[in-house]
């Protein structure tokens, strides 16, 4: 293990705390194309007063954990917050190394090293307090790094990888919205051991004064796993106007509110969750009005959709001196059903295509057509 990271090798999984499994389920079964692969047994079920359900598309884990009773040990998250993400579980090299330089770094863990075994498979896993709100996050090493479950877990059908119709290759990043957000990195950097990839800043008050929001936002991430955890905080004037403060209002309080997934086909991807019914964020067609004009100034060309395509799907585009990106938000399910407890929670695609950014253009562009047309 390197002198400053502590051995990551990959997001493992994410757990949502829910209050009802099956809307999201659904979301990410009939939306996503996710495979419901395991379900906790009886016996957890009673013991722990949660129920956990494992989904996966192709790399990506999703587990949603939905309190059964009062003993549930995802009650205290939802007592607080509406459904939203409660853990992110990072597989290691070694929990025990890991264990080790926390101690080292003051780091606040949440009990001790916890082993279970998984059809015969030692499965150790390590928790650990965040400044993310009620986010914690986890590590774990697997004997022979891999399980196709987790603990206390049942197969409820097994895993085909070869079904991913929306192209889903792993997770691109993972953003927290937060009130301010250098308590956030300096954990991030001096506990988790991760370095600044890549940072932004801007105010559309020069667009419209008393009117424009702002934010800053900086991404850090670890080297060698290329786990990439992004950050944003509101920015003054109008701080409590800004989008990033609406979404710590909605999850009442600071926390993980957007998952990415990178994908290798965003227009398919995209085309499949509009067939499923669910809702893409719409963007103002402000944006796609000035879209020509600006990859032209950025020299982005040979794209292999249309201005058309991009409109349709509401896509976004952005590029830098290594290629370009595309990139569309989704609601969560319950969205729509203005359900008070279904929270800010957004789900990003993201196609790369050279680009190494997180589309600095798409967030300058996107605060000043929304300005605009406000």
């Amino acid at each position: 293990m390197a002198a400053g990271n502590l051995g990551i090798q990959s997001i493992h999984s994410i757990d949502i705390a829910v209050r009802r499994a099956e809307p999201w389920a659904d979301f990410f079964t009939r939306g996503f194309g996710f495979q419901n692969i395991g379900v906790s047994t009886g016996e957890a079920v009673e013991r722990t007063g949660t129920r956990r359900h494992l989904l996966q598309c192709g790399g990506v884990r999703i587990t949603l954990a939905e309190a059964v009773h009062g003993g549930s040990d995802v009650r205290r998250f939802l007592d607080r917050h509406p459904d939203g993400i409660a853990r992110l579980r990072l597989q290691v090299e070694d929990v025990a190394a890991v264990e080790a330089r926390l101690i080292e770094r003051h780091a606040t863990l949440l009990d001790g090293i916890e082993r279970s075994e998984i059809d015969g498979v030692l499965w150790r896993e390590l928790a650990l307090a965040t400044p993310v709100g009620d986010v914690d996050i986890s590590f774990v090493d697997i004997e022979n790094g891999a399980a196709p479950l987790l603990p206390d877990m049942e197969a409820v059908a097994p895993f085909d990888a070869s079904a991913n119709a929306a192209t889903i290759a792993g997770i691109d990043h993972v953003a927290a919205n937060v009130r301010t957000l250098m308590p956030v990195i300096a954990f991030y950097e001096h506990v988790l051991g991760l370095q600044r990839f890549w940072d932004v800043q801007f105010h559309t008050e020069d667009l419209r004064p008393g009117v424009g929001t702002g934010l800053k936002s900086i991404v850090m991430w670890d080297d060698a796993s290329g786990l990439k955890l992004a950050t944003n905080e509101p920015l003054r004037p109008r701080y409590h106007e800004s989008q990033v403060a609406a979404a710590l209002d909605g999850h009442r309080g600071a926390g993980l509110h957007q998952l990415a997934f990178a994908v290798d086909d965003i227009k398919t991807a995209v085309d499949i969750l509009q067939a499923a019914d669910f809702e893409m964020l719409p963007m103002p067609a402000a944006y796609y009005h000035d879209l020509p004009a600006r990859l032209d100034k950025q020299g982005i060309k040979n794209l292999p959709l249309s201005t058309d395509d991009l409109r349709e799907r509401h896509i976004l585009i952005d590029g830098d001196a290594q290629g370009y990106l595309l990139q569309a938000f989704c609601r969560n399910p319950l969205h729509r059903a203005s359900d008070h407890e279904s929270g800010p929670l957004l789900f990003e695609l993201i196609q790369r295509q050279g680009a190494k950014g997180f589309g600095e253009g798409n967030f300058r562009s996107l605060f000043e057509a929304m300005t605009k047309e406000g």
